[in-house]
């Protein structure tokens, strides 16, 4: 590595990125959790608003059955909205690369698994393209997510392999 340690590697670029992906994957999942309870809450009171429809004076009815259909559209924008955004794949992609990068790190400390029979110098090459390989795989991933409407994340998590 020209000019600088590993140890500044991992408290510069390797930090950066684990803060940038935790983050990520909080502000995720709190916009996942907000779009589901909101479809939650409205589908419970969807079904609520038309059974009471039935019960109220007719006067009333309408303003019920436009409730309803108000209810109903929340349901269906949250859907969409979540579609179109991906909180809960890219939640959950964030979450998996930060979750890589910290096993990365404590396997290179300890010297397990590929870091155990390697030359101080192959130790190092091969942190430092394992993360950069996490890097740019959950870029590609993020770009096929994109590219394919529909496709889920899930799928791609479980067949994900770091540094491919």
């Amino acid at each position: 590595m020209s000019g600088t340690t590993i140890d500044d590697y991992i408290k510069g670029r390797v930090a950066q990125q684990l803060d940038y992906f935790e983050k990520k994957a909080a502000v995720s999942q709190q916009n996942y959790a907000r779009l589901k309870g909101t479809a939650i809450a409205c589908n419970i009171l969807t079904t609520m608003s038309i059974a009471l429809a039935f019960t109220v004076p007719p006067p009333y009815q309408t303003y019920m059955g436009i409730l309803s259909l108000v209810l109903s559209t929340v349901v269906l924008a949250t859907y969409q909205w979540e579609e179109f955004k991906n909180y809960g794949s890219n939640w959950s992609k964030f979450r998996l690369v930060a979750e890589h990068l910290k096993s990365e790190i404590v396997m290179f400390r300890h010297g397990v698994g590929k870091y155990s029979v390697a030359t101080p110098e192959e130790r190092e090459r091969r942190f430092i393209e394992a993360v950069e390989g996490l890097i740019q795989g959950t870029d590609l991933n993020y770009f096929s997510v994109m590219v394919e409407p529909g496709s889920r994340t899930e799928t791609k998590i479980q067949n994900y392999v770091p540094g491919s």
